[in-house]
Order: structure tokens, then C-alpha cells, then sequence
């Protein structure tokens, strides 16, 4: 069952508005977003809202990360809860927003709560609010609206679209409280077609207004209505620091009116064991043992613990005291950063097959069958793997934050990175758990190097857009194009197992181990899986594609299905396609894939390093399998 959303008001008066799916809640919908529930537009609460009755976080919606929350500086994560009792037990607030409403009968646009009819109740969330004067024919009445148009800003601050200053602007009417009224004139659906008209006389259509400048002369009053209200009650949170950026008109379901900003990490050993996991589950009783000073008292209440949990433990107490020393007592001292992460799962995969031992990481080595050994080095069947996805904040209107700090100066943009979504700094962040399984491919150093010092040249001029883009992907630049051509694979590989497997392209998703640019430490492998956040992640379909045979046959019609595409000749003599111009010969039609299956935007990939060209197939890394 779906997470409950709640909305909640300054008395805290609670209704139920509606249901999201628990992955949403780090993702499309996360808090600030903006979501349409079927009888309510409103803004997602900040994590300052998420707690239940008592003022408690529960303690079975709190899971660990270790790798993540070193790397964040958080000592636990919160997963929303799903069971039955969820509206009891945990649900996450959610604000009226737009408040500007609209009724399709009269046309009277103003703040819901002005022309609403009387006896509607603006605490009941799971019914509309209905027009203070109409009614149908039958004696119905009429149900408003939520406006269409929003305003934020590239620090995150979201408002009310300015309709009386809008209609006002350039004009000489002096209009106080002024009564406004939206129509739809004309037959285009465009822009020009909405008017928004003034009881004074003032008339302006919409046309325009989301264009780039069309609000430059409106001051960004900082709201952060996902942050609830300020101190005297009234809408909404305000920035404690002035915004000087620009303001940008903005459909309420835009794309862009909401990016989240995640971090993701695989659970690898030490930290996948089962003894881990259980270890967890008491983590109050043993943070307090290892808080003492002496340590013979603290190997007293050890023994004492794990006497009294050794049936749930499972193992023996060296077992159980080298994990909680492990966990408890962490000598690992480096900064946990996304090259890290990556170097340290690459070397989990890497290393020897993991047994039923690791509840979060299981893998198994198969055989590479002679065909392919001059290209892959080695393949693990991944049949259990957990993937943590935080939440660490959002942005408006621009995916990624401007790193240039003269042009941040100038546009009045932030130094932050991202938008909050508390108003305090908590030791927890939202974040989601999925469970699944894959196949890891390790390619042969060797091979790659020979492919790069050769075909190197080819990727220069990408190289060099890859380093003025937003991807600005730190695995890839010109003395490193291996990232391409592991990226290619794995698109392709995907493509492949959606056509003959029968899952869908989304439901499958690429982790690519390359060589980052500053650094000595070799990787050369694609991780390809699938995860839900169920238990049961998947029924084993993917990981049984991982065993040797199986997997030189889909290599093969890979290879047979990629060295043509519709779009040929165009797509693979082309030499900038896509966003910025980051791919080469790559196109819907061949090598792209959903945005949620790509770690890199659907960039940086070029078909021909995989098969070549028709005029020059040597350039493909597979060209002798052709």
C-alpha cells in the first residue's frame, strides 16, 4: 500500500488528501514538489513535518547506510512506512498550493479562501471547493479550480503567479483590491488565449509570460511554502537571506518546476552481512555499551547481549564482537566521496563470490565462455544487491547548480548547492530502500587501453563539450574515453535484454565503473540491475541472463542489432547529437534509453566505438566478433 499524504494547517487540523508510491517520496514528489492529488494541488512538507502523534519518527521506518551516511554526515536515513496502518502511524503532510483558484463558470480568479462557497470546509482535503455564486443547471455546484500558473525562482523560492500585478503592469490604473476575472477567448489553447481581466478595466492576456525576462521587474519574495508557515502564522516560510534572483513563470506540472537532488550507494561487505543487519535492530542497547569508558565493562555487556540475542544472531560471540567493532567502532577515516563509492563497489564485484552469508550483497562468479575472453576478464551473477537512494534537497527550473560563481553573482543565485527541505539541519535524511539483482561485467584492462590508445583521438571534441556541460562527468575526458565506450555497452546490452527478456527498458537501470580522471585506480566494468522497493526486488529473470552461454548469445545479437540503426546513415556519421551535442552516433532509435535507466542523461555515447562504422568497422572494440 502507498504512503499516505496529510495535509496539515496552522490548528493542525488533519485530512487525508491522498496516495503516492513510496519511491516518489525521493523522487517526483519529494518534499517541495508540487502534486496534483485528485481533489487538491498542494506542495510537499518539508521533513520538519514528518513525524507522527507524539512527536516520534518510528522506529521501524529508520534504516542504515554506512558508506552513505559518512559520506553525508547523518546518522540514520527514514523510509516512509506502507503498511495498513499508515494513516495512524506515519503520513507526510502536504500544503494547498497554488492558492489562487479559479471558477470556470463566472470566471472570478482570487484566493481560494475569498470566493469558495461558505460551508465548504477548507480542512476536508478529500473534497474540492466549490464557487461561492454558481451553480449548474441542475443545482450542482460549480467546483474551482487550482491556477495553471506558478513563479519560482533558480534559489527554489516558489509563489503565486502576480495576477494583479501581471494585468496592472505598464498601465495607468491605480486599482485597490482589485477583482480579477480569467477567460479563454479565442480557438488557438495558446498563451494569448488566457486573459486575465481586472473589475477596472485593465485587460492583459498570458502571452509572454513565460518567457525568460517577463518577470525581471518583479521582486522574489523568498517563499518556501514546502517549509510551512513563519512565526506569526501567516503563509509562508520566508528565506532568512534576500533573494535577488530572477523570477520564472512555470506551469504547475512542469518538469522543471522540481529536480531532486539524490545520492545513491550500493550496500556492499563489510556492511551487507546478515550480522549487520541485526545488529541494527539493537543499535540503542549497543551505542550505549560502547559509549562506556571501561573497556572490561563494556566486553562484560557484550557477552551479556549477546547471550540474551544469540538465537537471533546466529553465529559465535568472536563472530558478533568483531562485527559490532566493526560497525561501532569504524577505523576507516577517509572521506567517503561518489569516487570512493565507486571504487569501493567495483572492488566488492571484483573480489570473491559472497554467499547467503550477506543478506544485502550476493554474487557469483560465472564462466566466461572462450568466445568472449579477449574482451571480458570476468561476469558475477549479482542475485541480491540493496540500493539506497537519499534525498538530499532539490532545485527549480535549472537541473544542476551554476558552478561559476561570477555568473551565480550576477543572476543572484545562491551558493548552496541545492534547496533545503527543513528549515534545520537534522541527523536524518528521507531515502528509500531497494532491493534486486543484476549482472556485473569486468572488461579486460588490456583490451580497453589498446581501444582507447588507438580510437582516443575520435572523442576529443566531445571531451571538451563534456567539460561546458551540466553532466560534467568526471569519469570521462580526453586522455579517457574507455567511460564512453562501457557507457555505449551497457545501453545497448539493456536494449538487447528488453528485447529478448520481456522486461521494460525502465525497469532496468546501468552503473558504469570507469577510470575517473584524476585518478591511478583502474576500473573497467558495467553494472546492469533492476530494483524495487519490495523485499522480493525481482524473481531472478535478469541475473540467470549472467551465466556464460546465455550472455555470449545476447553479446552476439548486441553486436548484430547495433551495427544498423534506421537512422543510418545520418546517426552514425553524426558527430553531436542529443543534449549539448554529447553523443555521436546514438539516437532513440539505437542507443538511448529512459532518462530513469541513465546515470548520465542519456550523454555521452557513440554506437560506432562499439561496432564501427560501415566504412571503418576496425574501430569497433567488438569488430573481430562481427
Amino acid at each position: 500500500m502507498p504512503p499516505r499524504i496529510k495535509r496539515q494547517n496552522v490548528s493542525d487540523y488533519i485530512k487525508k488528501a491522498g496516495e503516492i508510491r513510496r519511491s516518489q517520496t525521493v523522487s517526483t514528489y519529494g518534499s517541495g514538489a508540487l502534486v496534483d492529488f485528485p481533489r487538491l494541488s498542494g506542495i510537499m512538507a518539508g521533513i520538519d513535518y514528518w513525524k507522527v502523534t507524539d512527536g516520534r519518527l518510528p522506529d521501524d521506518a529508520q534504516f542504515q547506510e554506512r558508506n552513505l551516511q559518512k559520506m553525508l554526515g547523518k546518522d540514520f536515513f527514514v523510509q516512509v512506512s506502507t503498511d495498513e496502518h499508515a494513516e495512524k502511524k506515519f503520513s507526510i503532510p502536504v500544503y494547498r498550493f497554488p492558492s489562487y483558484y479559479y471558477c470556470p463558470e463566472c470566471h472570478e480568479l482570487d484566493y481560494y479562501f475569498k470566493i469558495r462557497k461558505p460551508e465548504s470546509n477548507n480542512t476536508e482535503y478529500n473534497k474540492p471547493l466549490y464557487c461561492s455564486k454558481c451553480k449548474t443547471s441542475d443545482g450542482k455546484p460549480i467546483a474551482l479550480i487550482p491556477s495553471r500558473f506558478v513563479v519560482a525562482c533558480p534559489n527554489g523560492h516558489i509563489d503565486e503567479f502576480p495576477y494583479s500585478w501581471w494585468v496592472h503592469r505598464g498601465t495607468d490604473k491605480q486599482c485597490d483590491g482589485s477583482q480579477l476575472f480569467l477567460e479563454y477567448k479565442g480557438n488557438t489553447g495558446g498563451l494569448d488565449s488566457i486573459v486575465i481581466r481586472c473589475k477596472c478595466g485593465a485587460t492583459k492576456s498570458m502571452a509572454g509570460c513565460m518567457d525568460k525576462n517577463a518577470l525581471i521587474s518583479y521582486k522574489c519574495k523568498g517563499y518556501m511554502p514546502w517549509l510551512g508557515f513563519n512565526e506569526e502564522g501567516k503563509p509562508w516560510y520566508r528565506e532568512p537571506q534576500n533573494c535577488n534572483a530572477t523570477m520564472r513563470t512555470m506551469q504547475r506540472s512542469a518538469n522543471n518546476v522540481y529536480y531532486p537532488v539524490t545520492q545513491s550507494a550500493l550496500t556492499i561487505p563489510p556492511w551487507s552481512s546478515k550480522i549487520q543487519k541485526t545488529l541494527q535492530r539493537y543499535d540503542d542497547i549497543l551505542l550505549a555499551i560502547f559509549e562506556l569508558d571501561d573497556e572490561g565493562l563494556i566486553e562484560k555487556m557484550l557477552i551479556k547481549h549477546y547471550e540474551q540475542k544469540k538465537d537471533v544472531y546466529r553465529c559465535g560471540y568472536e563472530q558478533f564482537k568483531k562485527e559490532a567493532l566493526l560497525k561501532y567502532r569504524d577505523k576507516d577515516t577517509r572521506e567517503i566521496t561518489e569516487e570512493v563509492l565507486r571504487l569501493d563497489e567495483y572492488a566488492a564485484f571484483c573480489d570473491k563470490d559472497r554467499n547467503e552469508e550477506n543478506d544485502f550483497f550476493r554474487t557469483k562468479s560465472s564462466e566466461v565462455p572462450e568466445e568472449i575472453q579477449e574482451y571480458i576478464e570476468a561476469i558475477k551473477i549479482v542475485s541480491r544487491l540493496r540500493e539506497v537512494k537519499v534525498l538530499k534537497g532539490f532545485r527549480r527550473i535549472e537541473p544542476t547548480h551554476e558552478p561559476d560563481p561570477k555568473i551565480r553573482a550576477e543572476k543572484g543565485i545562491f551558493d548552496r548547492d541545492f534547496t533545503p527541505i527543513s528549515k534545520q539541519d537534522y541527523n536524518w535524511l528521507p531515502a528509500i530502500q531497494m532491493f534486486g539483482e543484476g549482472i556485473f561485467i569486468q572488461f579486460k584492462e588490456s583490451a580497453v587501453e589498446a581501444w582507447e590508445k588507438q580510437y582516443g583521438e575520435r572523442y576529443k571534441l566531445l571531451a571538451a563539450r563534456n567539460q561546458n556541460s551540466w553532466i560534467g562527468n568526471n569519469m570521462f575526458d580526453e586522455n579517457r574515453p574507455r567511460y564512453i565506450l562501457l557507457h555505449t555497452i551497457a545501453h545497448l546490452l539493456i536494449r538487447q535484454f528488453t528485447a529478448q527478456c520481456g522486461y521494460e527498458s525502465a525497469s532496468l537501470r546501468e552503473k558504469i565503473y570507469s577510470t575517473f580522471c584524476d585518478s591511478d585506480e583502474k576500473m573497467c566494468g558495467i553494472l546492469i540491475y533492476t530494483s524495487a522497493t519490495d523485499s522480493d526486488g525481482s524473481l531472478g529473470g535478469l541475473a540467470r541472463e549472467g551465466e556464460g552461454y546465455r550472455l555470449t548469445n545476447t553479446i552476439f545479437s548486441m553486436l548484430e542489432n547495433a551495427t544498423w540503426c534506421s537512422n543510418d546513415p545520418i546517426c552514425v556519421d553524426s558527430r553531436g547529437q542529443g543534449f549539448k551535442s554529447l553523443n555521436f552516433a546514438a539516437c532513440h532509435a539505437c542507443g538511448l534509453l529512459p532518462e530513469t535507466s541513465c546515470e548520465s542523461a542519456n550523454c555521452l555515447l557513440d554506437r560506432a566505438a562499439v561496432v564501427g562504422t560501415p566504412e571503418n568497422r576496425e574501430m569497433g572494440f567488438f569488430s573481430k566478433l562481427l
